[in-house]
């Protein structure tokens, strides 16, 4: 699961650099990725790179011509046209030589050479054992090349090529995809707020195994969370459990109960200035809960007595003060969206309401798209057909940025 729109990549350039770090091997799927996302994608690789992956491979991938000398390939790729004409020159691996190289402006290969053309255009996404990228030499590299306006990937931790684990991995796939396009969204509509995503179903306890719950896979609210932040918010998401990873770059307070996330929504609440309630919250949880296992016994009926759950965005509304504060609305008939969307809207002091259709085959649940309407507080209401989670929240997060205005 990639949280990002998934057309983000179709017509976008990109400039590939590949140099020659082990991690060469997992460049192969990300190029894949990004052609079949409908990306323009020219590899360009070093010499060392190609010792490790046959340039073939990129060929096929790409299905373009890899790219390795300055001069004798044709001239079907000149160094200066070549970063002109991409919207991005991504680096998956950079080595530790290719980072120093940068940070003392040498261009002794293709490689490097392309990337002085318009350094604002290069991502980097550094790949190497703990111990260099700890290095003092390094990480002043590193410093010296975000100065210049370098964006740079962090690596992530794990089990290592050397045998050793620690910080110095290249991101698998779906995370260095999130974390590529927060850094090249535009526009950045929300830079430098604040905002708090609540996510995921709840789970209210029966016994030790068995629960009152729903199937909300907390899609929505990772959808939500990586929009912010790619619109430059700072994020942090409450989440009931889901079974999935939450995306990448987001601070997470993992919750259970209802009960839980109210307490966790009444702390985070005064830090926010957005505040996204998408959680799929259990309404009644049982009165009591049974410290061992229920049998089932011979009675061919069983009675729990149920009590109400805090009415979390009610209570978010009523001390919203000047923050925009976004809600949702589950319905199961059509003709109801519309009415029941205005009224918890007015009631639940919200700015927008996203009222959608769930039900039948898990329609609003997991990867199926969004059937309903949007509404916000000025009257206005969109009708939603069929829309992906991802586009979802990047047409409602737009709107959240013009009521701040």
């Amino acid at each position: 699961m990639i949280f990002h729109p998934p057309d983000f990549w179709d017509g976008r350039k990109i400039l590939f650099g590949v140099s020659g770090g082990v991690a060469a091997y997992k460049s192969a799927s990300v190029v894949s990725a990004l052609v079949r996302g409908g990306a323009e994608v020219r590899v360009v690789m070093t010499r060392h790179a190609m010792k490790l992956v046959g340039r073939a491979t990129f060929e096929a991938l790409s299905g373009k011509p890899v790219y390795s000398r300055v001069f004798g390939e044709g001239g079907e790729i000149h160094h200066i046209t070549a970063v002109r004409e991409s919207d991005c020159v991504f680096v998956a691996p950079a080595t530790a030589n290719l980072l120093g190289k940068m940070a003392a402006g040498i261009a002794d290969d293709l490689l490097s050479t392309l990337i002085l053309v318009d350094e604002k255009k290069v991502v980097l996404a550094p790949a190497m054992n703990t111990g260099m990228w700890e290095s003092t030499a390094v990480q002043e590299n590193l410093i010296r090349l975000r100065e210049r306006g370098i964006r740079v990937i962090e690596p992530a931790e794990g089990w290592l090529a050397c045998r050793e684990t620690g910080k110095g991995r290249m991101p698998d796939l779906e995370p260095l995809l999130e974390e590529l396009y927060c850094l090249l969204h535009s526009p950045r509509l929300l830079e430098g707020k604040k905002a708090l995503v609540i996510s995921g179903p709840t789970r209210e306890w029966l016994d030790p195994v068995r629960f009152l719950s729903n199937p909300s896979s907390g899609i929505m609210g990772g959808s939500f969370a990586g929009v912010l932040r790619a619109h430059g918010a700072d994020v942090r998401m409450i989440s009931g459990p889901v079974a999935g990873r939450q995306p990448v770059g987001i601070q997470v307070t993992e919750v259970e109960t209802a009960t839980e996330m109210a307490q966790a929504a009444e702390k985070f609440f005064p830090w926010c200035e957005i505040c996204i309630m998408a959680a799929a919250v259990s309404d009644y949880r049982p009165v009591t809960c049974s410290p061992k296992k229920m049998k089932r016994g011979k009675s061919e009926e069983m009675t729990v007595t149920l009590a109400a759950n805090p009415d979390i965005l009610a209570l978010l509304g009523a001390r919203k003060g000047g923050r925009v504060l976004v809600g949702f609305c589950a319905e199961t008939e059509e003709e109801a969206l519309l009415t029941e969307g205005k009224r918890k809207l007015k009631e639940k002091n919200a700015d927008c309401m996203v009222s959608n259709l769930v039900g039948g085959h898990g329609e609003g649940f997991g990867m199926v798209p969004v059937r309903g309407v949007l509404l916000d507080r000025f009257g206005n209401h969109v009708p939603i057909q069929g829309t992906d989670k991802f586009s979802l929240a990047e047409t409602v997060v737009s709107r959240v940025a013009s009521l701040l205005q």
